[in-house]
């Protein structure tokens, strides 16, 4: 078996990235790790559900030993076998993001020599993680330019609080070495944007109005939009743009809050594209930058992204696979423009 690494849990950002990169890491080459000090500075730390579930996942997709998997732990070891291909179906109990628990396996799965196809339950538009639309629309279309093929659809939606939304992905195997450089945005080719909503009678539309007419006032930037009625068992809304460009693309999201009228999400929503726009520094956006690194380690080929704004995630996911010999580093301050680099490397399936 090859050395166990050793994670301190509490480097950089401390939070669940850490413990989903690692395992996503881990199972994709077959390094075992032990993870210590899980979010030791947050007012819960050790595991919390949401992370629970990715551990679960990904030991069951690759048959990992597992040790300290319980609520509250505050340290995890996890020995990875060989990932297998298959059905699978994991469960979130609570409103625990869907998306994150899918890009904590998808990877993994597409390094098996056969297609897979996940279906996770429980939230899919919730506070401080990716949306559906943003993983579904966003970041597997930029994924998929480096081999890894991975479709992902909504069954149904679940809207923080009580979740009960489910999606569903079909995951390709997948060819590598690959490379990739997002460097230079090069034109603005299309602005398109998605309002959805459930049992909501015209709040969509209304989100739809609102971004629209701030993209036309400010600018005059036209916007191609599809306007969508969820399946879901309690009530939600949400607005994504995308701006395209011949070489980069960005995306922002935003979820309904309460005594938030639909017209100042809209509205929010645009001025998030238009401040991207407002400079030519960085080719894709913040959140984006950082969900990146990984396939760009695993694909074994390296590559450069830049991005207007270095977030502690970027650095920290940067750090976490270094620790499992894929040499990444970020450059420029946290907050200002910058970017990461992530070096090619022989086989990234070490341990297989």
């Amino acid at each position: 078996m090859p050395p166990v690494i050793s994670i301190d849990g509490s480097q950089g950002e401390g939070g669940g990235q850490i413990i989903r990169t690692a395992l996503a890491f881990s199972a994709a080459t077959a390094q075992p790790f032990h993870i210590t000090r899980i979010r030791a500075g947050r007012l819960r730390p050790g595991l919390q559900p949401q992370h629970l579930a990715a551990v679960r996942a990904a030991a069951l997709v690759c048959g990992a030993k597992v040790g300290g998997a319980f609520d509250g732990s505050p340290d995890v070891r996890f020995e990875p076998g060989p990932v297998q291909a298959g059905d699978f179906r994991f469960e979130i109990a609570t409103a625990g993001a869907t998306t994150l628990v899918l890009q904590t396996v998808i990877a993994p799965l597409a390094t098996a020599s056969g297609p897979s196809r996940i279906d996770v339950t429980g939230g899919t538009h919730v506070p401080l993680s990716p949306s559906f639309h943003y993983l579904a629309r966003h970041w597997a279309g930029v994924v998929e330019r480096l081999g890894l093929r991975a479709r992902v659809e909504l069954v149904r939606a679940g809207f923080y609080p009580p979740g009960g939304g489910e999606l569903r992905a079909e995951v390709q195997p997948w060819k590598r070495p690959a490379h990739l450089d997002l460097v230079e945005r090069g034109k603005l080719v299309a602005i398109r944007g998605t309002a959805g909503a459930a049992r909501l009678p015209g709040v969509a539309d209304r989100l739809r109005r609102a971004a629209q007419e701030r993209l036309w006032e400010s600018r005059r930037l036209e916007s191609s939009w599809e306007v969508v009625e969820v399946p879901a068992p309690s009530k939600g809304c949400f607005v994504l743009l995308e701006a395209v460009f011949e070489q980069g693309r960005a995306a922002f999201g935003l979820l309904g809050e309460r005594r938030v009228r639909a017209e100042v999400l809209g509205d929010r929503a645009a001025r998030h594209v238009l401040k991207f726009l407002d400079t030519d520094e960085g080719a894709v956006d913040p959140h984006l930058a950082d969900q990146l690194v990984l396939p760009l380690a695993l694909a074994g080929g390296g590559g450069r992204i830049t991005t207007p704004e270095v977030t502690g995630h970027l650095q920290t996911v940067a750090e976490v696979v270094s620790q499992f010999g894929v040499p990444a580093r970020t450059w420029g301050r946290r907050g200002g423009p910058g970017g990461v680099e992530v070096s090619a490397v022989d086989r990234p399936q070490t341990g297989r």
